[in-house]
């Protein structure tokens, strides 16, 4: 059993490569090196090759004609991009079916093309992937897919329904996927009692202490810390976690032993962090600490082109059977979404249950306003 992939898009390719074993999945950037390949490895039982339309100076029906005269025994995808349609196709000894990217159902599509044995080890951060085929969605995907198995910090920075929490979720699957994380929202984490929640306390440290409390910090060992809404902590709670983020060590409230946890450090904000310090919100050295690297998650409205595909995934999921025209399907793309992919399936989730029996969803500018 194989994949074989080629194009001249290494972002097409990186969402296979993120799925797939290195094993199973074979990567080309140019048609001869593809052809090579294949007429080396000679006849399987199980042989998929995907064609984008991105092919350099070949086509795919010129890849089809070479894939004949090899005598290919196997079965073709030819990817399209949006808008552009299926040509006429030549009688050919092998099956081949057109895929349109705009509205692929990536999973569904990973399901059919492997065993489980193909399936890479990392690729469970793909269950819930974050949707969509623009270009900066691939390239959010590809970096959480990197620095996901590195040793070091991660924030994620975007604003309110951008996907950050689903990100981190990705980041923690990769790392840990035997574990649960372990979010905390910072908002919460005020005074002596936010402290306690955190670090965790002894009994009779405080006089509501009256039995030991392990903390989050505790809860986060080997696994993923994810600290949400970043901006809210206040200058004494980030002096608090500095030791904690340095070196892993810390102490309860109330405790003289010094404790230690190790864990993913994954953060979030919807604030500009560096303007905080400017500020003075936020300590440099504290930013340094959670900020080894940092992935901006995109506004809606600057890949609007992923709106049709996010509507579709959330009908799918929730309202199976509903549709939307393709005219209320362009009057969602022209709208700003200042709330994001979280305003835009609230959106969707009311109209639908307003459509009733009705499969076609009814939408107009009050809904979106």
């Amino acid at each position: 059993m194989s994949l074989h992939i080629v194009s001249s898009d290494w972002r097409f390719k990186g969402r296979f490569r993120n799925y797939f074993s290195r094993e199973y999945l074979h990567e080309y950037s140019m048609v001869e090196k593809l052809l090579a390949a294949l007429a080396k490895q000679g006849h399987e039982d199980t042989l998929w090759v995907i064609a984008d339309e991105k092919l350099g100076s070949s086509s795919q029906g010129k890849l089809l004609s070479e894939l004949q005269e090899l005598r290919l025994q196997g079965s073709v995808l030819l990817f399209l991009d949006r808008g552009h349609i299926p040509f006429k196709l030549p009688s050919l000894p092998f099956p081949v079916e057109f895929v349109h990217k705009e509205s692929l159902d990536y999973q569904m599509l990973f399901s059919r093309l492997g065993a489980t044995e193909s399936v890479s080890e990392h690729a469970s951060y793909c269950t819930e992937s974050l949707i969509g085929e623009s270009n900066c969605m691939q390239e959010v995907r590809e970096a959480l897919a990197l620095y996901a198995k590195q040793e070091c910090s991660i924030h994620l920075f975007g604003e309110t329904g951008t996907g950050k929490e689903i990100a981190a979720s990705i980041i923690h699957r990769i790392g840990n996927p035997s574990r649960k994380m372990v979010p905390v929202n910072c908002s919460l984490l005020q005074g002596q009692l936010g402290d306690s929640i955190f670090f965790g306390h002894v009994k009779g440290a405080f006089t509501d202490g009256k039995s030991d409390l392990p903390g989050l910090v505790h809860d986060a060992n080997d696994s993923t810390l994810f600290l949400d809404e970043v901006e809210n902590l206040s200058l004494e709670s980030q002096a608090n976690m500095l030791r904690l983020l340095e070196n892993g060590n810390y102490r309860q409230i109330g405790d003289t032993q010094v404790k230690s946890s190790r864990f993913k450090l994954v953060s979030a904000s919807n604030k500009n962090l560096k303007m905080l310090i400017k500020e003075h919100r936020m300590r440099k050295d504290f930013y340094y600490r959670i900020s080894d690297t940092t992935i901006r998650l995109p506004p809606l409205r600057e890949h609007a082109e992923d709106i049709p595909l996010l509507s579709r995934h959330f009908l799918k999921q929730h309202f199976p059977g509903k549709q939307i025209s393709e005219q209320d399907m362009k009057l969602l793309q022209l709208y700003s979404w200042p709330g994001n992919v979280r305003q835009l399936f609230s959106t969707l989730k009311r109209s639908s249950i307003r459509s009733g029996r009705n499969p076609l969803l009814q939408i107009d500018s009050h809904d979106i306003a």
